[in-house]
């Protein structure tokens, strides 16, 4: 069965929702189980998608510890993915004009050789053939590398950093397999209120499915709702939870509002940073563009011109040339 990730969890809920067992469910669309009935966590029943393939391993376990209905929270984990996609999107979006510019201007040192050579052939010749032509073609080269280089790495940094979770030996999938995303977790949380459990009881038992940085933050929000004090790091996790849950624990209010709201602001905010990281990059852009890929077109291209010109309007050679330039 093909599909994407997405689709999986369609039909696994669609089976659901028509009677067949959870187990059966999962085989029935593709994905194969363990001796406990529960998703495999290898991404090959999700379509290569090993982040749904975790979120689904964690989900069938939460419902079964926590007796909540297995198609209600494969339904939020569905949607939670969702927004972890669009969000992805909205930043790959946003980010295309600023990287297709700096792709686009590390061949400019190439295009100033080629209508170097298209204005005058001699150009391209002494580049090739002459030692002074050796140097600035050298020079060219080491600035273009730099320049490329150093647009790379801005590009990465407006990307985002890439997570990097410590993966402990510890019986639980999500460390094998890397970290849950935060919309995840947030609707993993709400499922487990949802089934009737205490706010810290359910922050303890998301935290059992979870890798281990998200099960500390939870923890300590576990523990914060039994003493008040709200004190709970800087984890993401922690910090979009830590208001709804206090809330809660304070007026004795439902939490699930407040969580859905801090996955809206979370989107919210996703969007923001990459559009505020986008306009950034196009301006920094000029950085490497000023220091090092105009400076490799004049000397690929610009310099080699008016050498072959004054060349061959019979003043001197190359090395002539240069010398009454660099002459004071």
């Amino acid at each position: 069965m093909t599909g994407d990730a997405s689709a999986v969890l369609a039909d696994v809920t669609a089976l659901l929702h028509a009677g067949l067992s959870p187990d059966r469910a999962w085989l029935t669309a593709g994905v194969p189980v363990d001796q406990e009935g529960l998703p495999d966590p290898s991404p090959q029943g999700f379509a290569g998608d090993a982040t749904a393939a975790r979120c689904a391993r964690a989900a069938a376990i939460l419902a079964r510890d926590t007796g909540a209905p297995l198609v209600r929270v494969l339904d939020a984990i569905d949607e939670a993915l969702a927004r972890v996609r669009d969000a992805r999107d909205a930043t790959e979006a946003a980010l295309a004009g600023p990287r297709m510019s700096a792709r686009i201007l590390r061949w400019l040192p190439l295009v100033g050789m080629g209508l170097a050579a298209m204005v005058d052939p001699g150009a391209l010749s002494m580049l090739v053939t002459e030692p002074a032509g050796w140097a600035l073609l050298a020079t060219a080269l080491a600035l273009t590398w730099a320049g490329t280089r150093w647009m790379t790495r801005m590009v990465a940094a407006a990307q985002g950093p890439p997570r990097r979770h410590s993966r402990p030996r510890a019986r639980r999938v999500a460390d094998r397999a890397g970290p849950l995303p935060v919309p995840v977790v947030l609707a993993l949380v709400d499922a487990a209120l949802a089934s009737g459990l205490p706010v810290a009881t359910a922050c303890h038992r998301v935290a059992r499915v979870a890798d281990r940085e998200t099960a500390e933050a939870l923890g300590a929000l576990a523990r914060a709702c039994e003493t008040g004090q709200w004190d709970v790091g800087s984890h993401a996790v922690a910090q979009a939870l830590a208001r709804p849950l206090a809330l809660a624990v304070a007026s004795g209010a439902p939490p699930r509002y407040g969580i859905r709201s801090a996955m809206v602001r979370l989107d919210r905010d996703e969007r923001r940073h990459a559009l505020r990281a986008a306009g950034e990059l196009g301006v920094r852009l000029t950085l490497p563009l000023a220091a090092c890929l105009l400076p490799a077109f004049a000397l690929a291209g610009v310099l080699p011109l008016v050498i072959a010109v004054v060349a061959g309007a019979g003043i001197g050679g190359a090395g002539d040339v240069l010398g009454d330039v660099s002459a004071p």
